[in-house]
């Protein structure tokens, strides 16, 4: 007769129901080390940047709607008052507002705050699973806090963003409160009313997101997990809030959809440079949840399918949709990140299945068991065999991922540079903090009311929240956003200080810098800035302006001639080439 290598009993009827063989005190023990191992790591981390704080440039504008808000403003971009739908996340926004209060600087607040629900997020995972284990082990949050923490904070597309600003992590942690009420409900744990609630509050952060909670819906009713009428209830109102969002919006910002969306429905970035990658990051997502996937593959059967499909299949449509648009500054995954949510807690929950069924089964050990065991481990060593081969031809894999890519942006062409004409003999050296340097050292001390135009717009719209921004991008700017970018309609509003469009942007730079109107009522410095800084020459502000301009200029570029910059003129010959793979 087989015995459990610990105990042994006379009768099979006699065995009580597996335990495991670890004491309550020695799993705390160990729980408290595996937090302590990811929290460390994660605080590290935080502590190497915080000294030098640098988070997404786009993250700033955020802070800069907070201020105006504690101003009296409204949710306004720039000092008259005119509302601006600008911020996609809206609830991302409402907390930056709250964080704008600490004694941080603009930088420090925005990286504190996406630090902090990155590590939300983990706890929120955590809960959704615990909340919904059917095992004794799995139902308590702090054990299977480090089951998500461990392998999300060493995490080429989670943990990165928890340093820059953006609303990525608070969408990743309402994620995981949506899949656990979500799933709770389909155990007739929650009403779906509550289920819809978590979906719009994470519509108000990631506004993609509704195709996750209609697919969660959808999904419920056709696996038989929900009825029909309760699926119903949910989407009537989840889409009654969406409705009732976009009435408010209409009304308020007198467009019911953020800018972004006009500006990326509008063909606005034709010529942009910059290729996003939308497949490779949804792959690098996927690739970080390698470890969760695998225990999918080797642990769901049959009873679990429908949970699995529950969370799988509204991802992967949100992945898809994602694919089609333009997502700019999607560094490391951006717009995948928060749902990891999606992934963990069914792999988690499949896991804690197998642990309920083998807590509850009146034998320890057989040969089928021992034979099952061994299965497993040759699968694993058989996946993990696969990676290092997938690997090993990372070139060849990235090459065509890379062709891949570009016919899913359908981003075929981009546009010839301007050419000037100056005096100079050699080109200014350049940056990868452009944005900073000339916020800092530049905008921050030009005097109120000064009126700049830029597509590169969060670091100087915070560090001088007294002047006029003009976002050449069309994120902040209602008019541009609606109507498109037009030179004669810059022109027209006349701001003092132009800092050319970044280089992605061929098309709308050749188009700005080509115009006569800019060297006739412009001082052009080629390539200050990096990308070009035109000062308007009747503008009242000009003396401080050009004062500031030649102390920004002594201390980043020492034994250049400001005079030899200043561009006679400027040619484009707007030739399109083919798009190339970055």
């Amino acid at each position: 007769m087989l015995t459990h290598p610990l105990t042994s009993f006379e009768s099979r009827d006699e065995r009580p129901a597996m335990r495991f063989a670890v004491s309550p005190k020695a799993t705390r023990w160990i729980v408290a080390g595996c937090l302590t191992l990811a929290g460390a790591y994660a605080a590290t981390r935080l502590a190497a940047a915080w000294a030098d704080a640098y988070p997404m440039d786009d993250s700033l504008m955020f802070y800069r709607y907070a201020i105006n808000m504690r101003h009296g403003l409204g949710v306004s971009w720039n000092p008259d008052g005119v509302h601006t739908y600008g911020e996609t996340a809206t609830l991302w926004g409402f907390v930056v507002l709250l964080l704008s209060y600490l004694p941080l600087t603009p930088a420090h607040t925005m990286m504190i705050g996406s630090w902090l629900c990155a590590a939300g997020g983990v706890a929120t995972m955590a809960w959704a699973v615990a909340r919904n284990a059917k095992s004794e082990f799995m139902r308590s949050t702090w054990r299977v806090l480090p089951m998500v923490a461990l392998p999300l904070v060493l995490t080429h597309t989670y943990f990165p963003h928890a340093l820059m600003g953006m609303e990525t992590m608070l969408a990743a942690g309402l994620a995981g409160v949506f899949l656990g009420v979500a799933i709770g409900w389909t155990n007739g744990l929650f009403r779906p009313e509550l289920v819809a609630g978590a979906g719009l509050l994470l519509f108000l952060t990631r506004p993609e997101s509704a195709i996750a909670v209609i697919g969660v819906a959808a999904i419920a009713r056709l696996t038989g997990k929900a009825t029909g009428r309760a699926s119903a209830r949910l989407l009537g109102v989840f889409l009654g809030g969406i409705a009732l969002d976009l009435l408010v919006c209409k009304m308020y910002f007198l467009t019911a959809l953020p800018l972004s969306f006009y500006m990326k429905s509008q063909r606005a970035y034709e010529g942009y440079h910059m290729s996003w990658r939308p497949l490779t990051h949804a792959l690098e997502m996927l690739g970080d949840c390698s470890i969760f996937l695998v225990v999918l593959f080797l642990f769901t059967r049959r009873r679990e399918r429908g949970l699995v499909l529950l969370c799988l299949v509204p991802a992967l449509c949100t992945f898809y949709y994602l694919m089609t648009v333009t997502k700019i500054m999607g560094y490391n995954g951006r717009y995948y990140a928060p749902y990891f949510a999606f992934v963990v807690v069914p792999a988690l929950l499949v896991l804690d299945a197998r642990i309920d069924s083998q807590t509850r089964s009146r034998e320890y050990w057989s040969e089928e068991t021992g034979i099952r065991a061994r299965a497993l481990i040759l699968c694993a060593m058989t996946v993990l065999a696969l990676c290092i081969v997938i690997f090993s031809g990372v070139h060849r894999v990235a090459a065509a991922l890379a062709a891949v890519d570009r016919r899913i942006e359908a981003r075929p062409f981009e546009y010839e540079d301007v050419r000037y004409e100056t005096t100079a003999l050699a080109t200014l050296p350049t940056s990868n903090r452009n944005a900073r340097d000339v916020a800092e050292f530049f905008v921050a001390p030009l005097p109120a009311g000064v009126s700049i135009a830029a597509s590169e717009v969060g670091y100087i719209s915070v560090l001088n929240q007294r002047a006029t921004v003009i976002d050449l991008a069309g994120l902040n700017d209602t008019k541009i956003a609606l109507h498109g970018f037009s030179v004669d309609d810059l022109m027209a509003r006349r701001p003092d200080v132009i800092w050319m469009p970044h280089w992605h942007y061929t098309y709308q730079r050749g188009i700005l810098l080509s115009s006569p109107k800019l060297l006739e009522q412009y001082d052009l410095l080629a390539g200050a800035g990096g990308y070009g800084i035109a000062i308007r020459k009747d503008s009242p502000l000009r003396p401080a302006i050009v004062s500031q301009m030649q102390s920004y200029w002594a201390r980043f570029y020492p034994g250049y001639d400001m005079n030899d910059y200043v561009a006679r003129s400027v040619s484009w010959s707007g030739r399109r080439y083919r798009a190339t793979d970055d």
